[in-house]
Formats: C-alpha cells, structure tokens, sequence
C-alpha cells in the first residue's frame, strides 16, 4: 500500500529536481516564475530541495530576487505541473509523472483531474493515486 501523497511542496520540488536532472532548466524556471513567493519558500524548506544543491541555489536566488517584487503567482500545484506532465508523456517519462503523482495531497489529486489541458495518459494514471487520496 502507498502512503498519502505529502503536498504541494513535495510534488513541486520532485518535478524540479526530475526536470533539473533532465536538463530541462527552461521549464524549471517558468514552473518556478508561476509559483508564488510562499509556494516557493515552501519548495526551498522541503528535504527534496534541500538535499538537491542546484535546485536549492535556484530556489533560494529565485526568492531573493522577487523580494521587492511583491506577491504573485499561483498557490496550487495542478495548473503548474498540467504543462509538465504533458511534456513528460510525449517524451516517455512515465516513471516522472508517477514519482511526483506520489506526492501529491487528495485535493491536489482532484484538482489536477479536473484540468482540461491535461494528457489523457496522465488522467488514467490518476486512478492509481485514488486509493490513497
């Protein structure tokens, strides 16, 4: 049986961390240029992140940065990823879009089922995730 997924932060900082690894650092940036500033903080606080030493450097510069720029960006963590995953789907990446599905919380499990934009691959494999939801 798999654990609940642990939220937000977790997902996000393993899709970047996958996305880092692939080198695929234009799409990290506008996952994090979505995020907002507490969404962000939270990213750079998780053990995923902080055991990353890239991924840590680019949150913590992406952070000081926006300091004076005020507020902004999304809280949630399903219209961020919608773009990822399909990306992850049309390159193979299967194994990806499970490993951050995993740590994704039940209300963002729902909320992710609900976008439009979303791989119909990626809605199928939301019903692995269903039970622990």
């Amino acid at each position: 049986m798999q654990q609940p997924g642990r939220g937000k932060a977790f997902a996000l900082s393993e899709a970047l961390r996958q996305l880092l690894d692939a080198r695929q650092d234009k799409m990290a940036d506008r996952l994090i240029d979505q995020c907002s500033n507490e969404l962000v903080r939270q990213i750079s606080e998780s053990p995923i992140a902080s055991l990353n030493v890239r991924l840590s450097y680019l949150l913590k510069t992406r952070l000081r940065r926006r300091t004076t720029q005020g507020e902004r960006g999304l809280h949630s963590a399903a219209p961020l990823l919608v773009s990822v995953f399909n990306l992850w789907c049309r390159e193979g990446r299967r194994a990806s879009v499970r490993s951050v599905l995993r740590e994704l919380g039940g209300a963002d499990l729902r909320a992710l089922r609900e976008e439009r934009e979303l791989d119909p691959e990626v809605v199928s494999m939301l019903r692995e995730f269903d039970l622990c939801a």
